[in-house]
């Protein structure tokens, strides 16, 4: 994945995932197409994809077109109107507003307004990136190598 404060690289996954509002198990490239452009998109079974590509590779290269062509649609009609949009009214990069979630573009945006209307609020708070554990420095405060104990195992 590529990240840049002057060039955007808007993947139509992100805004699946948090914007479309589809069910979990629909949030593939065929569903979406299917529910959010309202066309059925070539298909071709992972079984006949080797076969096709040696007897009829025409058939395997338009399947591959329609595949850019549906993403292309996708990210023409919902997500790039849709993130530059946002970031018209909160002050982030496209690939941060893509990437960002909700919670978090609602309060960059309360905090634009407030400071539009001159009320103060108070800064976030910020960890210490430097964290410490007995004079010793800690790459990461996750928890590894615990383990649970079960006194029955099986389905009760």
């Amino acid at each position: 994945e590529y990240g840049s404060r002057f060039c955007a690289h808007l993947d139509a996954f992100h805004w699946v995932n948090r914007d479309s509002y589809l069910p979990q198990g629909s949030r593939g490239l065929k569903a979406v197409t299917k529910y959010k452009l309202g066309y059925d998109p070539k298909e071709i079974s992972p079984e006949d994809m080797l076969p096709f590509a040696r007897e009829r590779p025409q058939e395997m290269a338009s399947y591959s077109v329609s595949d850019a062509v549906a993403t292309y649609y996708l990210y023409m009609q919902y997500v790039h109107p849709f993130i530059f949009s946002l970031c018209n009214i909160i002050p982030m990069t496209p690939d941060d507003v893509l990437r960002k979630g909700s919670g978090t573009l609602c309060e960059t945006l309360l905090q634009v307004q407030a400071f539009r209307g001159g009320i103060v609020c108070p800064n976030k708070n910020k960890d210490d990136p430097l964290k410490m554990y007995q004079g010793h420095l800690l790459e990461s405060e996750t928890y590894v190598g615990g383990h649970v104990e079960a006194l029955n195992s099986g389905v009760f």
